[in-house]
């Protein structure tokens, strides 16, 4: 071939089959940015030309294959018009690989994830590396987007309706043998040096297409689909998995109609509310995992509290590969934590030696002898400052001079347990958020005596478990609990004057929040909520209420009733049908007044910045994805045409 590209390799061997390589200059994996995309027009329209005897697709990258298209540069497209362009473009190229008069193969070791499993759809045989190397996937609907370059008319074409939905509607990728039973791809090699023999193979006509599988009754499987979809969303909040099932459920779907729908739907949710809040939430989860992407030089930790936050707590950090001794003074709850970190390893981990492994390295430590050789101790204890200080005061006569001292309190300062420290410097807070398996924030709190290097290392640390850290400085709430709490209590002072309980949870969870704040009182406890309040500031009536319900022992999900009875861990709501006005009504009253503290922390930098007060909001309260988080929504509540979901940060 005659020209020469940046982003790809092309060699021409004996028989006259073409193989091209990607690398995309300047990128740690390969991203179809807009460049690639271009280069790739004029190769294929090269191909085209001059067709050859067969061609091959692969990786040059050391890791991944394709990770899509490059979210960054969605922004750029500002109108409809030029979109539409973009993508009329893609799929010319892609439609001229899929049109070649001869085999073609594309080898995926790694990732292959949106537009790059659309690219790899375009090739008659897809081979995959098993081993967990190889994903496959079509994530879109997590930002609010069906595919756009072709993939859910190719994905239909290739798998089927049900295999196509549970793809594009579910957004996670499929290791390479799941993929082959679910018909994604064609055939499965078992190392990465095995690819090029299969390539051969396929050019020797010696590896089938997988077939797809026929829907007996569509409209019966799009009605299910929707009516599951109906129980946890709403299409105002989340327009795309609504349109991807019209897009599929339009009558005679096939791949020429869904090729032709697709763009002018992809373009309209490009612009959609939805889709602009979900790519900053995108944006903001990688801002934030950057921060912990920090070498902490921590090897062994050591946890004090065996309680649920203690347990769960070394638990995911020896999941996470490090030495874990695990203290407390009653050894049942040693072995409690044990037991149940068993269970979450035979959840999560599933190979039994790697089960037996994890546990290895969670050794139950009553007497904490393992301190001595600790590089971190995370203090869990129960939320009271002289028992905290007591646990601090006699560990650093034990640890190491270097060892980093945590503490996971969620409200008491910082600065009044290192009060009795010889070396406060040393101190940081670590606030994990209960279930700690599930929820991924992590507050890193500092104070103005706190090492900057501590700091940071415990950012990594906090990153190695797979969780996203946030650095806050010390100061009542932190981020979460001061943000979260007013809310709480704006809705309870509005219970007391009379509003319906269910009503104002309702209006909660319409706006898209996990539950609404009256339920929320009940299940984190009552005498929880009172006890924060005492702290960070709670209404006269709230207080009064509150512990009249405490002195009758009714104080939530733990007692069997609060606000609500409880049975089988669930709030018995009667989840009732309101006006949606009123609902909105509720919603933004009561969000008030965490949008105020949020802001009240920007300025007072309790948080770096907006950006992170949205993603604490977003990772630690479930504040909606789809608004951007409470600064962005209070920002653009009006609209967001000409507002871009990149970051500022």
């Amino acid at each position: 071939m005659a020209k020469d590209y940046v982003h790809f390799s092309v060699e021409q061997a004996d028989d006259n089959v073409v193989w091209v390589g990607l690398d995309t200059i300047g990128k740690s994996v390969n991203v179809l940015a807009q460049d690639v995309m271009r280069e790739l027009t004029s190769l294929t329209a090269e191909l085209a030309a001059n067709p050859p005897a067969g061609l091959v697709f692969f990786s040059k990258k050391e890791r991944g294959f394709i990770f899509g298209a490059d979210i960054n540069e969605f922004a750029q497209f500002g109108t409809t018009e030029a979109l539409t362009g973009h993508i009329e473009q893609v799929l010319a190229s892609f439609q001229r690989i899929e049109d070649l008069p001869c085999p073609t193969v594309i080898l995926v070791d790694g990732m292959c994830l949106g537009g790059g499993y659309e690219l790899a759809l375009c090739f008659d045989r897809i081979i995959g590396v098993d081993g967990g190397a190889s994903q496959f996937g079509l994530p879109e609907v997590n930002l609010g987007l069906l595919p756009g370059y072709g993939g859910s008319a190719r994905a239909f074409h290739r798998m089927g309706l049900a295999g196509a939905l549970s793809m594009i509607l579910g957004g996670r990728p499929m290791k390479a043998p799941d993929a082959l039973a679910a018909g994604a791809i064609d055939h499965v090699v078992a190392n990465k040096e095995d690819l090029r023999a299969a390539a051969q193979a396929v050019m020797a006509g010696k590896i089938d297409r997988k077939l797809a599988t026929e829907c007996d009754d569509p409209q019966a499987l799009i009605a299910a689909e929707r009516a599951k979809l109906a129980q946890r969303s709403r299409p105002e909040n989340t327009p795309a998995p609504f349109a991807i099932l019209d897009h599929f459920g339009a009558d005679n779907s096939n791949k020429n109609s869904l090729l032709k729908a697709e763009t002018k739907l992809f373009c309209e949710l490009m612009f959609s509310s939805a889709s602009v809040g979900l790519r900053r939430v995108f944006q903001l989860s990688d801002l934030v995992k950057k921060g912990g992407r920090v070498e902490s030089n921590i090897r062994h930790i050591h946890v004090v509290g065996a309680g649920v936050m203690g347990g769960d707590i070394a638990a995911v950090a020896a999941m996470s590969g490090f030495t874990v001794t695990l203290q407390d003074m009653n050894e049942s709850a040693i072995g409690a934590a044990i037991d149940r970190a068993r269970a979450l390893y035979e959840r999560r981990l599933k190979i039994a030696d790697k089960v037996e492994a994890t546990l290895g390295r969670l050794v139950a430590d009553p007497t904490g002898s393992g301190l001595a050789e600790a590089d971190l101790m995370i203090e869990a204890v129960a939320e009271n400052l002289e028992i905290k200080q007591s646990v601090f005061a006699a560990a650093e006569k034990v640890m190491k001079p270097d060892t980093i001292m945590a503490t996971n309190t969620s409200a008491i300062p910082l600065e009044d347990i290192g009060e009795v420290l010889a070396g406060p410097e040393r101190l940081i807070g670590m606030h994990f958020f209960n279930p700690v398996p599930v929820l991924p924030l992590v507050e890193i709190v500092y104070t103005a005596s706190s090492r900057p290097d501590i700091v940071d290392r415990a950012m990594g640390v906090a990153g190695a478990m797979k969780k996203l850290p946030i650095k806050c400085k010390s100061a009542p709430g932190f981020l979460v609990n001061r943000a979260l709490l007013p809310y709480v209590f704006e809705a309870i002072d509005a219970v007391i004057a009379g509003e319906n309980p269910d009503m104002i949870d309702q209006a909660l969870v319409r706006f898209g929040m996990p539950m609404g704040p009256i339920e929320l009182a009940d299940q984190v406890g009552l005498d929880v909520c009172h006890d924060a309040g005492v702290v960070l500031g709670i209404s006269e009536a709230a207080r009064r209420c509150l512990q009249e319900m405490i002195a009758k022992g009714t104080i939530g999900r733990k007692s069997g009733s609060g606000f609500y009875s409880w049975s089988d861990k669930k709030a018995d709501r009667p989840r009732g049908t309101y006006d949606g006005d009123l609902l909105d009504h509720w919603a933004h009253k009561l969000l008030t007044p965490l949008v105020k503290e949020c802001q009240d922390a920007v300025a007072e930098k309790v948080v770096d910045s907006e950006d992170m007060a949205d993603a604490a909001c977003i990772f630690g309260v479930g504040f909606p994805a789809h608004t951007g988080g409470p600064l962005f929504w209070h920002s653009n509540r009006d609209g967001i045409d000409g507002v871009t979901a990149e970051p500022n940060g």
